[in-house]
């Protein structure tokens, strides 16, 4: 039987592997409620703080209850909650205002942004295997973009790649702080990032807010998704990342790229993909594969 507490405090590394590979392919669906929001009329950053609120709302409760533990990290988790705040809310506008396929790869720069920074201030010792990684990955990506999409180039496609560079920051932020607690960090980040998108929204000329007879049916859907996709997989991903190197959790987390290419490919005929952009999608899961079982790294700081 499985030591639940034990495997928390120190988790395998491939056990870590496999759930930030998972829980980052919820991520991958996230433009999905974005565009059922809009079509009832709730859009832009208001949709996303829909989306986020209940999360950083319910967490209130559990970071009062651990105030002594927080008090001594709060900086820390305002820190981070910054960071990667600001690092969703540019990916999930970068989502609205471009195309689901381009603004999730722009967003995957991260493991190189995320690699460099983990060399200069974390002290990684990046392998050839890892580079090789992101050399394929990025490769990947490559054949993703020349596979389709018709939206030209926008200000959604800067927001995204803003977003690779904020959150990579934040990863390594995260490991570098590994003592701060996850309550705190995350809602935090859920805050941030619902506060960021309006500004952003704002930023874009959507000054209006939605009438309360708007927003009214959509809040029930929007905390279902929060609370039982969202928080876990935030939650889950904070936590796998005060073990492994932000290089190795960008990898990682290009299942994002494959799901949110498969899904907008369905249900979106603008971005249905091409040969090229399928062979792309295997690189990418190609790259995991390469990252998980040829380039080890110790689990501890």
């Amino acid at each position: 039987m499985i030591n639940l507490r034990a495997f928390i405090a120190a988790p395998s590394e491939g056990i870590t592997s496999v759930l930030i590979f998972v829980m980052a392919s919820f991520w991958g669906l996230y433009w999905i409620p974005l565009r059922y929001m809009e079509g009832e009329g709730v859009a832009g950053g208001w949709a996303i703080a829909l989306l986020n609120l209940p999360a950083a709302l319910v967490l209130v409760p559990l970071v009062l209850w651990q105030w002594k533990l927080h008090r001594s990290q709060f900086w820390h988790c305002i820190l981070i909650g910054v960071l990667t705040g600001l690092g969703m809310a540019l990916y999930t506008s970068g989502l609205i205002y471009s195309s689901v396929v381009r603004a999730t790869l722009l967003f995957y720069l991260t493991p190189a942004w995320a690699t460099l920074i983990g060399i200069i201030w974390l002290g990684e010792k990046a392998t050839w295997q890892r580079w090789a990684a992101i050399g394929i990955g990025l490769a990947g990506l490559g054949l993703l973009v020349s596979g389709g999409g018709s939206v030209p180039l926008n200000i959604g496609d800067l927001f995204a790649l803003l977003a690779g560079l904020f959150w990579a920051i934040g990863a390594a932020v995260i490991k570098r702080y590994d003592t701060v607690p996850l309550p705190g960090m995350t809602m935090f980040q859920f805050f941030f990032t619902s506060v960021a998108a309006v500004l952003l929204g704002f930023l874009m000329g959507d000054f209006q807010p939605p009438s309360l007879a708007l927003m009214l049916p959509v809040i029930p859907i929007s905390s279902l998704i929060a609370l039982i996709i969202i928080l876990p997989s935030v939650w889950i991903i904070f936590w796998a990342q005060k073990f492994l190197f932000p290089g190795r959790v960008g990898l990682l987390m290009m299942s994002e790229v494959l799901m949110a290419v498969v899904s907008a490919s369905i249900f979106l005929p603008e971005e249905a993909m091409s040969l090229m952009a399928w062979c792309g999608a295997i690189l990418i899961i190609a790259a995991c594969f390469i990252e998980v079982f040829t380039s080890p790294e110790s689990s501890s700081s």
